[in-house]
């Protein structure tokens, strides 16, 4: 029984995870969140030979989520090195941020989210000489949901409203040398992603979203060098979106 807990523990910090690190990236900047394809990967992270395990008659786990912010989330980052090798920086601010898994059990989630206080985040990084790799990400959403079953199908039902303002602002000042140069920002109203996965049994997916975004979604990048000949590569990207929603199923 111990062993079960522990592989659904890390299969549940293994979805999560996944979805924070492809949003604070220019991968998932670019589809306003984590696809489909990482959750089911995410969720995937356990042998495929554990379903064997599950019983005939599958058990359901009802979850219900309610969340309500009413201030301000606000994250800062400020960097600053005179030679810089290996700089990551990144801020990330979530107003309502609930995540949600499954293993051998249908998941039956309930969730409603209401943001009222704006959502900020903010990074800065300074470095003189560039020598290797500097990046810096921020992250701003309002109201977030991730969701999956494992071996089993899933019902959803989710409501979100974004009522306040959320802005991501990124940084980055260089002076001179050779490496790469990476900036990206993302700010997001609502956000919801939700899969199942059956491995060769079947696996149901019966979702329905309401996303309601009221206010004004805001991501910049503001990159400044002295000498563009001497970065190898810079890359800056900004998304802004309102309500995003990605649902995968695969058996």
């Amino acid at each position: 029984m111990q062993a079960l807990m522990a592989t659904s523990i890390a299969v549940f910090a293994a979805l999560s995870s996944a979805a924070y690190a492809q949003e604070a990236t220019t991968g998932g900047a670019t589809t306003g969140g984590v696809g489909a394809d990482a959750i089911v990967d995410a969720i995937a992270d356990t042998d495929a030979s554990d379903a064997s395990s599950a019983a005939p008659t599958l058990p359901t786990s009802t979850v219900l989520n309610g969340q309500i912010n009413l201030n301000s989330v606000i994250s800062d980052v400020k960097v600053v090195y005179d030679d810089g090798s290996g700089v990551d920086a990144t801020a990330a601010s979530f107003a309502n941020d609930f995540t949600a898994a499954t293993r051998g059990s249908t998941l039956d989630l309930t969730s409603n989210q209401t943001n009222d206080g704006q959502v900020r985040a903010k990074v800065d990084v300074t470095v003189d000489t560039i020598d290797g790799y500097v990046g810096a990400n921020s992250v701003a959403i309002g109201n977030k949901v991730l969701a999956g079953s494992n071996f089993t199908g899933s019902n959803m039902a989710i409501g979100q409203t974004n009522n306040a303002r959320v802005t991501a602002t990124t940084n980055l000042t260089t002076s001179d040398g050779w490496g790469q140069v990476h900036g990206s920002a993302t700010a997001i109203g609502n956000s919801v992603h939700g899969a199942a996965a059956g491995y060769g049994n079947e696996a149901p997916l019966n979702a329905t979203s309401n996303q309601t975004n009221n206010a004004n979604i805001k991501s910049s990048v503001n990159l400044k060098t002295d000498n563009t000949n001497h970065a190898a590569f810079s890359s800056i990207q900004a998304t802004s979106i309102g309500n995003t929603a990605t649902y995968g199923s695969d058996w």
